[in-house]
């Protein structure tokens, strides 16, 4: 997968950038989209891009290896390279959390031999999970000490387990979802921007909700049908993206940037995450960093959810 940022996170001795992107999702190399992928790269640095995004277990590992090669071929000197660590497979194939600090260690060497560079600028904890902080912190402390990363950060993590961790690591950034539709973390970019550190906005468009990528009868596999995904949630958030879409056509926008501008404009917001898989997808994404919205549309957008009782 491929994503948009506007605007990178805080690196050691660099100023804010503009726009940031991710990895793919596919383990299987035939239909990994390499040649989309790499264009799309060339896009995306084009556009000036400067962060690409990736975790240690998706796709097993392949969509590193894929991202590594590209940049590799187009340009690694010129972004800043992130990585997460924490879920791993278990010797019976589950998936566990484990934040423990060989874990930690031993997934961002494995990220930068995967991504063919010799250090990330940002290593981060995917997921919180019950490792003590204080195991978490020293495992963080040491993937920057050692040299694998420039700087750590967490995603997912609560204020209050941010801040506990805050208190044992120096933490860049935080990464978590944050939308018109899910504001669960909505407390988070504020405190970040507080203490100094940089707030990731993940999934501005509620994994296509917002985008317009659902009628409202389509059915989920068991499991997959939670939160704004089940019954009766799902078609409300359907409706809604129906008038978000008419609302950003009416100011010229497409409900993606309507969107992103939206949480680009949340206070502490510094960077906005978003999928994209082709040339003209991270068009349509970077336009949004254009975009300002008016007090009375941040209104307008903010009260839309409740009216569809959500």
């Amino acid at each position: 997968m491929i994503g948009l940022s506007l605007s990178a996170p805080p690196a050691a001795g660099q100023p804010l950038h503009r726009l940031a992107a991710l990895a793919p999702a596919t383990a299987d190399p035939a239909a990994s989209g390499e040649e989309r992928l790499a264009a799309t790269i060339r896009r995306a640095l084009a556009l000036g891009m400067n962060l690409v995004d990736s975790d240690w277990i998706t796709a097993g590992g392949h969509a590193q290896e894929v991202l590594g090669r590209v940049l590799a071929a187009h340009g690694r000197e010129r972004v800043l390279v992130a990585g997460k660590g924490g879920p791993r497979l278990t010797f019976r194939g589950e998936l566990t959390l484990d934040n423990s600090r060989g874990n930690l260690l031993n997934q961002a060497q494995d990220s930068l031999f995967r991504l063919q560079t010799e250090r990330l600028d940002l290593f981060q904890v995917h997921w919180p999970d019950g490792t003590d902080p204080v195991q978490t912190a020293r495992g963080l402390a040491d993937v920057v000490a050692l040299g694998r990363a420039v700087q750590a950060g967490v995603c997912h993590y609560s204020a209050g387990q941010l801040q506990a961790l805050a208190a044992l690591v120096p933490l860049a950034t935080a990464q978590a979802p944050l939308n018109l539709l899910e504001r669960r973390f909505a407390a988070l970019p504020p405190w970040c921007a507080a203490e100094g550190m940089g707030f990731l906005a993940a999934d501005p468009t509620c994994a296509g909700l917002l985008a317009g990528r659902f009628r409202g009868d389509e059915c989920f596999a068991e499991g997959d049908g939670d939160g704004l995904f089940a019954t009766p949630a799902f078609g409300r958030a359907c409706e809604m993206a129906r008038e978000l879409a008419a609302w950003a056509a009416a100011r010229g926008l497409t409900a993606v940037q309507a969107a992103m501008a939206w949480v680009l404009a949340q206070p502490g917001v510094s960077c906005v995450l978003c999928a994209a898989q082709s040339p003209a997808e991270c068009n349509e994404a970077a336009a949004a960093a254009n975009v300002r919205l008016s007090a009375t549309e941040l209104r307008e957008l903010d009260a839309m959810p409740a009216r569809f009782g959500l």
